[in-house]
């Protein structure tokens, strides 16, 4: 017995003495990558090269060299305290101004919502049109906004000049928004539009459940857009400050988006080419 465990000793020994080393890897190490900081509070896709996009709050993000801000956002509300605070890094509100402000790092860029709305009203005309009808209807819900109105009643009238545009006014409050919406439809609306959220996702839900056309004015809004350019100029060096920059059709920024799935293969194609003679600086016929 003893001389079975001597012999097991010495063959372990001499298994040790031949062994090699097995090296262990080094911990992965992640290298930052290296680049312009650029914040963005919420969804807008954006890449361009030499950026480095983060995603966070606006507290979050307010160190960075921009930060862009949509309107819509809560965090809007709080873009002005945030810049005062921040100097050294800039801002920019997507979607809406920011003149109000009068701040050196701080800058609106504005989209031609009047463009948005004719090209949602040549939309809602061709939609019309195929009704079949004399005098189709259409309808605009929502905050009474009137020259967002006649630019929506004028894209209805180059497609359809028979159709009728109702207004549905309501405050920018969902139940209420649903509401108006249900009744343009009830008096013969097959299309309808609303501007604002939450508003407009109510105008949506509503009119679907009645299986109708309904659209957002920001389905014809290109933030991306603007986003990304604003993103280039900030790479090179340049920023904008203590003014609004506004964007239309011909710098990409009103476009289509999205299309009610309810809407026609035949207007689909007319609506993107209505779009593209916008931005052409021609009358959106489609």
């Amino acid at each position: 017995m003893r001389a079975a465990a001597a012999i097991l000793a010495f063959a372990f020994l001499v298994a040790g003495c031949g062994s090699r080393r097995v090296a262990r890897p080094a911990p992965a190490t992640t290298t930052p990558a290296s680049g312009l900081r650029v914040g963005i509070v919420g969804s807008l896709h954006v890449h361009v090269p030499g950026a480095v996009i983060e995603r966070g709050s606006i507290d979050q993000l307010a160190d960075d060299a921009l930060v862009i801000v949509p309107a819509t956002s809560p965090a809007a509300a709080r873009l002005g305290t945030i810049a005062r605070a921040h100097p050294s890094s800039h801002f920019a509100l997507i979607g809406g101004s920011a003149r109000s402000l009068r701040l050196p790092n701080v800058v609106g860029l504005v989209i031609r919502e009047d463009q948005a709305a004719l090209l949602a009203g040549v939309v809602a005309g061709l939609s019309a049109a195929e009704e079949g009808v004399a005098q189709p209807r259409v309808a605009w819900i929502g905050p009474q906004d009137q020259p967002l109105i006649a630019a929506y009643a004028r894209g209805v009238h180059i497609v359809n000049s028979t159709a009728l545009v109702l207004h549905a006014p309501a405050p920018n409050e969902r139940t209420q928004c649903k509401e108006a919406a249900l009744g343009a439809i009830i008096r013969g609306a097959v299309a309808v539009v609303a501007h604002q959220s939450p508003c407009a996702g109510a105008v949506v839900a509503g009119a679907h459940q009645q299986n109708m056309v309904a659209m957002r004015l920001s389905d014809f809004e290109l933030p991306e857009i603007i986003a990304t350019a604003t993103v280039q100029d900030a790479v090179a060096g340049v920023y904008h400050g203590h003014e609004d920059l506004v964007f239309d059709a011909k710098a990409g920024a009103v476009g289509i988006t999205r299309l009610d799935p309810r809407i026609s293969a035949t207007v689909a194609v007319r609506a993107r080419v209505a779009a593209q003679q916008l931005a052409s600086g021609q009358r959106p016929s489609g």
